[in-house]
């Protein structure tokens, strides 16, 4: 049982396990599902009753500010975009780009409004971050509509149309986005023909992960068919109520800093014991550049047979996919640098709770994994090493590891950051999730954010639309590597995942690498 330390931590400790309190004039009542009011629960009950009647009593659902606007404290997600949005206010690090070719008779109008009727589903996409009596606070406006632009591109001849479409999508991603003022969504239609379309999202960090752009796009499907189908003059049937806004999620992380706090710090507490990692400094990287963001990427796309050979790899070692795609990038790492210390950011969805399933916005958690490559390992027991690590990180992923360093060590000032690269493994891949009735939807790869904060950021995926091939893209901050070196790279990272496969029992050291590609 975790420990609870206040009623108001309390209540919202009751509200994840789906257990519901309220007044009946003088009397406390409850409802929950059976055996979930344990016996130490009911304890709790009891022993704070006047507390959380007092609390229920004076508390409103929400917060307000003027008429029909909400308010509500900030995610530590939101908090963390918006320290980094006052420090670097026109950068676009942050844009997240997903485009989509769209064949068959399109509605834009439709379109339009199925995009409205998310935004009024879900208070995040009308959410705006002010200071208010010197605390950041999130602010729901009352309505809203998609800022959605449709260009009409018929007229461009064919040899200039697909140059044209590329430039009004890059000068949208080039667009920083304003937490303060404006919706964290934009959504721009290329017309490229009668039937052909091209439909561009560019969305913000804080509503943008897996789960949240899966909750979109299925959103989408179900508002545009339900609108298409409906007869003139009639409302659609709307989706059942969201079991939760964002605002409640955010909400819910901060009573984790006043319930079972020490619990799980312990596991985080371990790893600073193990002193500062040492930066990864590869040997072939070039001096330390300027202050810039601005970033390449080098698209792969290994083959369907290597993908199967590590899928059974991974059954083998009874791992996921993910965890051995990591660990052949661990080692990777560890070659370059000679460091058995390796430190790889990885995002954790942090979506375990079926009330946070179909919410649009980030509960992301990035995630510093920390792998003991020493004694030269065999690629088996590199594999169980990455596992018990993801796994054991996993397992505390609900505190976001931003929050932690400054709670372990308050005073301590960093002149460099904990990791330098981030590897994103896609268990799903949501960008296939859009489905449009009498439209074929294809997904546009290779059009990615130009400006990154890591050194490195590879994304990997096993692809549907290429007989589940392990597919990706790795971004790089060019002012410390270039086009060649990253294809190096990635030839070098083929050849590891090719030996692992082959041969398991080989040492990470012993493993080959590729052949020089530059």
């Amino acid at each position: 049982m975790e420990t609870v330390t206040t009623p108001e931590a309390l209540l919202t400790h009751l509200d994840r396990l789906d257990i519901k309190l309220w007044l009946d004039g003088e009397r406390l009542r409850y409802s929950a599902l059976p055996g979930a009011l344990t016996p130490d629960l009911r304890a709790l009950l009891q022993a704070h009753k006047s507390e959380l009647m007092t609390l229920l009593r004076n508390r409103p659902s929400k917060n307000q500010l003027g008429i029909g606007v909400l308010t509500a404290p900030p995610s530590f997600v939101q908090r963390h975009f918006w320290s980094l949005q006052q420090l670097n206010p026109m950068d676009c690090f942050f844009n997240v780009p997903y485009a989509f070719h769209l064949q068959g008779m399109l509605d834009a109008t439709l379109l339009r409004r199925s995009f409205d009727e998310i935004i009024r589903r879900h208070e995040l996409l009308r959410t705006t971050l002010q200071t208010i009596d010197g605390a950041l606070m999130q602010v729901v406006a009352p309505t809203g509509e998609v800022n959605m632009s449709v260009a009409d591109l018929r007229d461009c001849p064919p040899a200039t149309q697909a140059d044209e479409a590329n430039r009004l999508i890059q000068a949208e991603l080039r667009s920083p986005f304003d937490l303060g003022s404006g919706s964290c969504l934009r959504v721009r239609l290329l017309r490229l023909g009668e039937k052909e379309h091209i439909l561009f999202l560019c969305l913000h960090n804080v509503i943008c992960e897996d789960g949240s752009l899966g909750a979109l796009l299925k959103e989408l499907r179900v508002h545009y068919q339900a609108f298409l189908a409906a007869l003139p003059g009639q409302k659609p049937a709307p989706l059942p109520p969201l079991p939760m806004q964002y605002a409640d999620y955010a909400r819910w992380q901060q009573s984790l800093l006043s319930t079972g706090m020490e619990a799980r710090l312990a596991y985080w507490r371990q790893w600073f014991a193990k002193g500062e990692p040492p930066p990864w400094t590869p040997t072939f990287a070039k001096p330390a550049p300027a202050p810039t963001f601005r970033a390449g990427a080098v698209w792969c796309r290994f083959s369907p047979e290597l993908t199967q050979q590590l899928k059974r790899l991974s059954r083998r070692a009874a791992v996921t996919l993910f965890v051995t795609t990591l660990a052949a990038y661990a080692a990777l790492l560890y070659r370059y640098s000679g460091c058995a210390d390796v430190v790889v950011g990885g995002p954790a969805a942090n979506r375990s709770h079926w009330k946070l399933e179909p919410l649009i916005g980030s509960t992301l958690n990035i995630i510093a994994y920390r792998f003991d490559l020493a004694a030269n390992p065999d690629v088996l027991t590199l594999l169980a090493r990455v596992r018990e690590t993801v796994l054991a990180a996993l397992t505390h992923q609900d505190v976001p590891f931003a929050a932690v360093a400054p709670l372990l060590e308050p005073d301590r000032k960093r002149s460099n950051p904990l990791f330098r690269t981030v590897l994103s493994f896609f268990e799903d891949t949501p960008h296939h999730q859009l489905h449009l009735p009498g439209v074929t939807v294809t997904f546009l790869e290779k059009i990615t954010n130009r400006e990154i904060r890591p050194d490195l950021f590879p994304v990997m995926w096993e692809e549907p639309m290429a007989n589940g091939a392990l597919t990706g893209y790795w971004m790089y901050r060019e002012g410390l590597f270039d086009a060649d070196t990253m294809a190096q790279m990635l030839a070098d990272y083929e050849a590891l995942l090719t030996a692992m496969a082959d041969d398991p029992a080989q040492t990470i050291g012993a493993l080959p690498l590729g052949q020089r590609v530059c």
